[in-house]
């Protein structure tokens, strides 16, 4: 009889531990070990990740951890948007505090040194003598008004020392405005409001720059407020009258004459 060989063929070692001395129980080599690697021979780890991987089970299940994770990730970038800007506007508010309040102190601080306690002296000063602060968007006045309006009847000249007196008066005075930010008069430094009538040293009726005359480029004395008044009551008396010599117009209404030497300054 012929003896086929076995396929598989037949364990060596399994028979020898057959035919040990059973007595000799050091010797023996448990069946379990031997059936847990004969498994782990046959069976490889990459098939059973394969077949794990193949399971639909496993795949769901893969699937909603990762979009559990997903979610989470989503939802602290929002709230650390939200954060974010929330301390941002915080930030911005508490610098805005800060410029606000340097500005505000920056500008007391140049009212004080600047404007502050000179132009109260200066205020304090013609405020006696019937003028006033006017600030307007391009200019700072020193202003006179008339209530009522004076009537402008005298007019004088350099040439002589007879005055001139109109029984009509070409105009009314309402008022004299002197711009301070000018340091010296000049064009425009000193304007005019009339009324019934046009100023003869103005260039227009109702509100006008006036003619400077002799008072052109006269310093005016911002530093010292007893000057200033000086200058400002010069003005004053200069356009509560007419000069003859250097005016837009000559009045040609009837006058009379008589004699006056208080005429200081030319126009």
């Amino acid at each position: 009889m012929e003896h086929k060989a076995l396929n598989p063929p037949l364990n060596q070692s399994f028979l020898r531990r057959l035919n040990e001395d059973k007595k000799d129980e050091s010797k023996l080599t448990l069946a379990g070990d031997a059936l847990k690697n004969a498994i782990a021979k046959e069976v490889k780890f990459k098939d059973l990740n394969d077949r794990l991987q193949a399971s639909r089970q496993e795949k769901v299940l893969v699937k909603e951890v990762y979009l559990e994770s997903e979610l989470d990730f989503v939802s602290s970038l929002r709230q650390l948007k939200s954060v974010f800007k929330e301390e941002l506007k915080q930030a911005i508010e508490k610098v805005n505090d800060l410029y606000q309040n340097e500005l505000l102190k920056l500008q007391q601080l140049y009212r004080s040194e600047v404007i502050g306690d000179k132009l109260l002296e200066i205020v304090k000063t013609i405020n006696d003598a019937g003028w006033y602060l006017l600030m307007k968007n391009t200019s700072v006045n020193l202003c006179k008004f008339y209530s009522p309006a004076y009537e402008v009847t005298e007019g004088v000249s350099e040439h002589s020392d007879m005055v001139k007196v109109f029984e009509d008066p070409p105009c009314y005075l309402k008022a004299i405005y002197v711009n301070i930010l000018h340091t010296k008069i000049t064009y425009g430094t000193i304007n005019l409001s009339t009324e019934d009538g046009q100023h003869p040293n103005c260039e227009k009726a109702n509100f006008g720059a006036a003619c400077a005359g002799s008072l052109q480029d006269r310093p005016i004395p911002l530093d010292n407020p007893e000057q200033l008044l000086q200058l400002l009551n010069e003005i004053s008396n200069t356009y509560q009258r007419i000069h003859l010599d250097s005016s837009y117009f000559t009045p040609s209404g009837t006058a009379t004459t008589r004699k006056d030497n208080t005429w200081k300054t030319a126009m």
